[in-house]
């Protein structure tokens, strides 16, 4: 009975996402906790990544041709697979 609430609320949260821009109203405490949570991981996983662009960017004058073929190989992949995934 609680895992069918937290899906449900899950499933609202997603649903208030998906219509952000219609201007749907939340419903229930559950969802904004959802949204509020989900943001929360947002805000953490763009501050990691930028930390890790400033890192790239101050050790790339000290590497190696392959070290630096290798970051460019992965920056590329990294690419593809974003852009698969969102459209």
């Amino acid at each position: 009975m609680v895992i069918s609430m937290g899906l449900e609320a899950l499933a609202s949260a997603a649903r208030a996402l998906s219509s952000i821009f219609s201007g749907a109203a939340l419903q229930g405490i559950g969802t904004a906790l959802v949204l509020i949570g989900i943001g929360i991981l947002l805000v953490m996983g763009i501050g990691f990544g930028v930390y890790i662009l400033v890192r790239l960017v101050r050790e790339l004058p000290n590497m190696t041709i392959s070290q630096f073929l290798k970051v460019v190989v992965l920056s590329a992949i990294a690419l593809i697979v974003i852009g698969i995934i969102l459209p």
